[in-house]
C-alpha cells in the first residue's frame, strides 16, 4: 500500500516546491528513515518528479518574463496544454514533451539514473522561489571565460615549474649555458599565462621585456 502521507513532511516542511525552502535537519532525518522502505522511496521519486517538473517549467517561464501563450507559441503547443503542464498531476509528461520545452527555453535536459542520496541532494538544491537558467549566450560566455582562466592558470603553473627547474639549474654544478637557455622559455610560458588571463592585454610584451 502506498503511503502518500509520508511524503508530506518533505514536500511541505522541507524543500517546499512552492517556496523553495531547503530541508531542515529534522525533515531530512525523517526522510532518510522513511527511504528504507522500498515502496515509500519509489513513491517519493514519483512525487518529486511529478511535482517538480511542472513547477520548474512555470518558474522558468516566469523568470524569462513569458506568458503562457508566448511559451506555447515558441514550443509549438496550445496555451491550454501549457497551463496543464504547469499544474502538477494535471498532465503526464513524456520525453518528447520535455524535449520540446527544453528547446523552447533553449536549455539542456538531463535524464539519468542515480543513487537515492544524489537524488535527495539534487531535489534539495532546487529552489523554485528563485529558479532560473541563464540564456544560452550568457551561459556560453561564462563557459568561455572559465576556459580562458583555466588555460591561464595551467600556463602560469607550467611557468612556475620551469622557473623552479631553472633555479635548480643555476647551481654551481650545472653548466651556465643550460640555465641561460631555459630562461626565455620560462618567460614565454608566463607571458602566455598572463595573456590568457587578461584576454590579450599582455600580447604586446616581448620575451625580452619580461
Amino acid at each position: 500500500m502506498t503511503r502518500p502521507e509520508l511524503l508530506r513532511p518533505f514536500s511541505k516542511e522541507g524543500n517546499n516546491f512552492r517556496t523553495g525552502k531547503r530541508l531542515s535537519m529534522n525533515s531530512k532525518s525523517l526522510l532518510v528513515k522513511e527511504l528504507k522502505d522500498r515502496q515509500y522511496r519509489h513513491a517519493f521519486v514519483r512525487s518529486q518528479v511529478n511535482i517538480g517538473l511542472p513547477l520548474q517549467c512555470r518558474a522558468l517561464r516566469e523568470s524569462r518574463g513569458w506568458t503562457q501563450p508566448q511559451l506555447a507559441e515558441v514550443a509549438g503547443m496550445s496555451q491550454p496544454r501549457i497551463s496543464e503542464i504547469e499544474r502538477p498531476g494535471e498532465r503526464r509528461l513524456n520525453l518528447e514533451t520535455l524535449f520540446r520545452l527544453a528547446e523552447a527555453f533553449d536549455v539542456a535536459l538531463q535524464v539519468r539514473f542515480l543513487p537515492f542520496r544524489d537524488f535527495v541532494d539534487s531535489v534539495d538544491q532546487v529552489h523554485l522561489g528563485s529558479f532560473s537558467i541563464k540564456p544560452f549566450d550568457v551561459d556560453l560566455a561564462d563557459l568561455e571565460n572559465e576556459e580562458m582562466w583555466t588555460r591561464g592558470e595551467v600556463a602560469i603553473t607550467a611557468a612556475a615549474s620551469n622557473q623552479k627547474r631553472e633555479s635548480t639549474a643555476n647551481r654551481s654544478d650545472i653548466p651556465r649555458e643550460e640555465a641561460v637557455n631555459s630562461r626565455p622559455q620560462n618567460l614565454l610560458e608566463m607571458r602566455r599565462g598572463l595573456d590568457a588571463l587578461s584576454g590579450g592585454e599582455y600580447q604586446e610584451l616581448s620575451v625580452v621585456g619580461l
